[in-house]
């Protein structure tokens, strides 16, 4: 399996953001590179959005990182490290639906049509999801919290834009 450089890997919240990072910089990558396949002005259009949604919230992902680095002096190592939150961080960063770029490669090629693009696309948001769930959760800086929570409220619509591309394809 591809994840194995993940396995042993201890995630704190700063780790975290980096993996939000990573999943949202594939995610921009796997919208607009699916919107150029698609002919349907319509799904084209969200899937450009839905890229520069993806985008923002790497840039916002990228400013908590530099806001976290800053802090970073302020908590001890016992304060940022959970056992238990690691291990749910780790099952996370190994069953995202693009553990590597090379699969994420993979899957764009993949794409023949609106139908596996909508269940692909659906699939991120939902590890988006689990993973910012638990970033609220677990985050030690109030102002994090905040921003988790626009992101996840953000991601939540994504998927409702999602199923209802979905629910017209049969």
């Amino acid at each position: 399996m591809g994840g194995s450089a993940m396995e042993s890997k201890i995630f704190n919240d700063l780790e975290a953001i980096k993996l939000g990072i990573a999943i949202e910089e594939r995610g921009e990558k796997f919208y607009r590179k699916s919107a150029k396949k698609m002919e349907d002005e319509d799904v084209k259009a969200l899937l450009l959005k839905l890229a520069d949604d993806e985008s923002d919230h790497r840039d916002a992902f990228q400013r908590l990182y530099n806001e976290f680095l800053a802090q970073k002096d302020q908590f001890s190592d016992d304060y940022l490290y959970d056992q238990e939150v690691s291990a749910y961080f780790n099952a996370i960063a190994n069953s995202l639906i693009f553990p590597s770029d090379e699969e994420h490669s993979k899957a764009i090629e993949s794409i023949t049509g609106v139908k596996d693009v909508i269940r692909i696309g659906i699939q991120t948001e939902k590890d988006s999801i689990l993973l910012y769930t638990q970033l609220v959760i677990s985050s030690k800086l109030p102002e994090a919290k905040d921003a988790f929570r626009r992101l996840l409220r953000e991601e939540k619509q994504h998927l409702i834009d999602l199923q209802k591309i979905a629910s017209t394809l049969s």
